[in-house]
């Protein structure tokens, strides 16, 4: 009894506004992995059992109206947390979404600590102030931003079509009520809908973009992203992202696993993979038996030039692109009327029957993959058609620590045309859940396939 009031005063002692109640607004320092390092006013209640926070925003009321699942009638950031013995307060995320576990310590004005899971996961800290003023120039990033895409854009005459005119009014709107960077950041997300293009991203970030640039060819993406099984003389290789160098490490091996093998089949599951970088290269050279020519990305040195897009036969004309360095093909597809894509066999060479799964989250780089075997003859597409959207990404700073990332070229596939708002079809549908059934019943059954 003794131990729990001296632990009890020791508590109060630490937090002595817990006692009486306390609401006070505290300036905040996020650094979130999916938004970036961002700032921040919350106002926080405490008292003896806990504290209820929720962010100060000044274009509330316009991000409300906005439509999707999300609940920010509070504010776009909220919290409840109960207050521990130890002093420390542990709680659950509210706002936008529920989700994401918070746990903070409070020392005088002082507080630090962490949240787990959902948009906001990362370390927080906060101090006292006395008011909450206005943190940035909201309109003038926003100013900034309109320069950079202007220039960047693959394609800038898409942006005087209604559906972006109607994206940055609503999003200057945003700006120019801002108090935080949580208004200008979800602003963009919840207005934006990949309306007339899609790869476009904006958060802060604490390295610049040509330090961010610097590391992308030796990044690793730490998990196991290829992993291959076999089960009745079939291989299922499953390829969960296209980015990193241990993915293009993890498929060679894979490759020299199932030379060992040696399966009849081979079913390569791209079901749910958003794309990324150059893991494609090997994905489809391990299994392709002769040269393709995939297609081709053209940007505004194109455009600046020309109102359609080249022909097959200009496009041969040029030479294919070397090196398949990520960051040599970002300056590369900047610079190049015309950058052709060509694959090339690869040992170990896999010469069985080859079936591709895909379904609506297959973007991006995963589309040219899924293309390149299409274009191939020697694969076999099961599930549903790809999300289309199949452009070139590049990051680019804006002032103040924010950073846009954009399409800066289009992609065409020399067979089958534009993939961007139109996808990859497949050769026999099938619903996501069970296109691996459909496939190995396609394996044991030859006959039951449907051209």
């Amino acid at each position: 009894m003794i131990r729990t009031l001296v632990m009890a005063l020791a508590m109060l002692l630490a937090n002595p506004l817990a006692v009486a109640g306390d609401s006070s607004v505290w300036h905040v320092q996020l650094d979130s992995r999916s938004l970036g390092p961002v700032e921040l006013h919350l106002e926080i209640e405490r008292d003896q059992s806990g504290l209820r926070a929720r962010s100060l925003s000044g274009s509330l009321p316009l991000l409300q109206a906005i439509p999707g699942e999300r609940d920010v009638s509070a504010g776009l950031m909220t919290f409840e947390a109960h207050l521990d013995n130890d002093g420390s307060y542990h709680g659950d995320v509210t706002a936008p979404w529920k989700e994401g576990v918070v746990e903070l310590y409070f020392d005088g004005d002082q507080f630090q600590g962490s949240i787990d899971d959902g948009v906001f996961a990362g370390t927080i800290s906060g101090s006292r102030v006395d008011r909450a003023p206005v943190l940035r120039d909201y309109p003038a990033i926003l100013d900034d931003f309109d320069t950079v895409v202007a220039a960047k854009l693959f394609s800038p005459d898409d942006l005087q079509q209604e559906a972006y005119l109607t994206f940055r009014t609503e999003l200057g709107r945003v700006a120019d009520v801002a108090t935080d960077d949580l208004d200008l950041l979800f602003g963009f997300r919840w207005l934006w809908q990949n309306d007339p293009f899609s790869h476009f991203q904006f958060k802060r970030s604490a390295q610049s973009a040509a330090e961010m640039f610097a590391f992308f060819d030796n990044y690793r993406v730490g998990f196991e992203a290829a992993t291959v099984e076999f089960a009745d003389d079939v291989a299922v290789l499953t390829v969960r992202t296209m980015m990193g160098a241990d993915t293009i490490e993890q498929i060679d091996a894979a490759f020299e696993r199932i030379a060992e093998e040696d399966p009849a089949a081979l079913i390569i599951d791209l079901r749910g993979n958003g794309g990324g970088a150059f893991a494609v290269k090997p994905l489809v050279e391990h299994v392709i038996d002769e040269p393709v020519d995939a297609g081709f990305f053209i940007s505004q040195v194109w455009g600046r030039n020309h109102d359609q897009a080249p022909s097959a036969d200009e496009v041969l004309e040029t030479m294919p692109w070397e090196g398949w360095s990520i960051i040599a093909f970002w300056q590369a597809v900047q610079e190049s009327a015309i950058l052709r894509l060509r694959f090339n066999p690869k040992s170990p060479n896999f010469d069985g029957q080859v079936f591709v799964l895909l379904d609506e989250r297959s973007a991006s780089a995963t589309e040219l993959a899924a293309d390149a075997f299409r274009s191939s003859g020697v694969t076999t597409l099961i599930g549903r058609r790809s999300a289309g959207e199949m452009l070139s990404q590049s990051m680019f700073d804006v002032r103040d620590g924010f950073q846009v990332s954009l399409p800066v070229a289009d992609y065409y596939s020399i067979a089958h045309g534009r993939i961007e708002g139109v996808g990859v079809p497949v050769d026999i549908e099938a619903e996501p859940g069970q296109a691996l059934a459909v496939a190995k019943d396609l394996v044991r059954n030859p006959s039951s396939r449907r051209d």
